[in-house]
């Protein structure tokens, strides 16, 4: 019987898993060294041993699992164990068979793969339309915002102040100082009220963020 051996990539494509996977499963022992061919990097894999040393840790963690006495194949001891029906009885309280061996966990580990890629595209689309940002740097806008509007109304007292100044008849020096001094305060209580909004917002906000996932993997 001829062995057929392939690389660690070449076994990764074919049960459909990425190659850093089939490593986790060499380090984890789920593939033996008895599937192994050569050392290090240029070890060939002999795909009928890898295949049935990874069917048999899955059925050992099915049985962890489900309990030690569960019998996962079909056997004599079995099938006689199970009463036959009465004729005409319907079995409604059949539980539906559920899927196993290493196809299922391929499919589900992929199934994972392609939910974990749906996330992260979708939160990286979010941030690109501005629907997530982190709330450090939105505070910090904020407040750069406010102190732009401030200074824009601080380099016009100097035209308010002249402008009073021709209309009422008074110094225009002294129209100036008193705008500063209540510019003072304004700016005082402005800042004020920046740090309460800040204590108030959570370092954290709830958002929903849609990501289309696929139910199945074929």
């Amino acid at each position: 019987m001829t062995l057929q051996l392939v690389t660690k990539g070449q076994f990764a494509a074919m049960i459909n898993v990425s190659a850093g996977r089939v490593s986790q499963m060499i380090a984890a022992g789920q593939i033996s060294q008895a599937a192994l061919v050569g050392a290090g990097q240029r070890a060939k894999i002999n795909v009928e041993q890898a295949k049935t040393d990874l069917r048999m840790a899955l059925d050992v963690g099915q049985r962890m699992g489900n309990g030690i006495n569960t019998r996962l194949d079909d056997g004599d001891g079995a099938a006689d164990s199970v009463e036959a029906p009465a004729p005409g009885a319907q079995r409604q309280d059949a539980a539906p068979a559920r899927e196993s061996g290493i196809d299922y966990q391929i499919k589900q580990e992929k199934l994972e793969q392609v939910r974990r890629a749906n996330r992260n595209a979708a939160i990286a689309e979010a941030r690109e339309r501005g629907q997530l940002v982190e709330t450090a740097a939105a505070k910090a806008e904020m407040v750069k915002v406010a102190s732009s509007m401030l200074q824009v109304f601080e380099g016009a007292l100097a035209d308010f102040a002249g402008a009073v100044s021709a209309q009422f008849e008074v110094p225009q020096r002294d129209v100036l100082h008193l705008m500063r001094r209540e510019m003072k305060k304004v700016r005082a209580a402005a800042s004020r009220q920046m740090a309460a909004l800040g204590e108030q917002e959570t370092e954290t906000v709830q958002t929903t963020v849609d990501a289309d996932e696929l139910d199945t993997v074929n």
